[in-house]
């Protein structure tokens, strides 16, 4: 008797009987949610190597028409002078108003896995081989000022902050970026 209470209570339970609006496929489909796509440049600055290199990130993510956040995939890349870094990460991005029609200021935060190959590292003048890969996953937190040229066209200026810390024996500390993006949604 408890198992058929457990499954007729699971069949007519709210999630059984969902409908449309909390699919974010069918949202899409719907025009309720939009994909928006992002290409960035900037420098990016490891703490321990102190000068500034390349950084680059590239992104896909969904927001809701109105736009007051955003959930996005993205992967960056930073190449200093003794280590590269490939991030991998997810993202959300929370509208510091709720009318941003023309311009807005947005924090984020989100988890990334990166994958490091670290050759030298240069601490109080001298220069160390280290030349190892490593894996670490670490959280990464930032700040935005996105100015939209249409509905659809935008650019921003990020600033973010990863918590790297220690990968293959070495502490690296922290990798903080600033790029120029351009996002387009569809």
């Amino acid at each position: 008797m408890k198992k058929i209470l457990f499954v007729l209570a699971f069949l007519t339970s709210s999630t059984a009987g969902a409908i449309g609006w909390n699919n974010p496929i069918e949202g899409i489909c719907a025009g309720e949610y939009r994909v928006i796509t992002t290409l960035g440049s900037g420098q990016g600055e490891l703490q321990i190597e102190n000068d500034q290199d390349f950084f680059g990130l590239a992104s896909i993510g969904i927001t809701p028409t109105v736009g007051v956040w955003q959930v996005e995939l993205r992967y960056s890349h930073f190449d200093g002078s003794g280590v590269t870094v490939d991030q991998y990460g997810i993202n959300f991005k929370v509208d510091f108003s709720l009318a941003c029609d023309v311009q807005c200021l947005y924090w984020m935060a989100g988890w990334n896995y990166g994958e490091f190959d670290v050759d030298t590292v240069e601490q109080h003048g001298f220069v160390f081989l280290v030349d190892d890969h490593d894996e670490q996953g670490y959280w990464n937190a930032g700040v935005g000022y996105r100015y939209n040229w249409t509905d659809d066209l935008d650019t921003s200026l990020e600033y973010n902050y990863n918590d790297i810390d220690r990968v293959a024996g070495v502490d690296l500390g922290h990798l903080r970026t600033w790029t120029l993006n351009l996002s387009y949604r569809f």
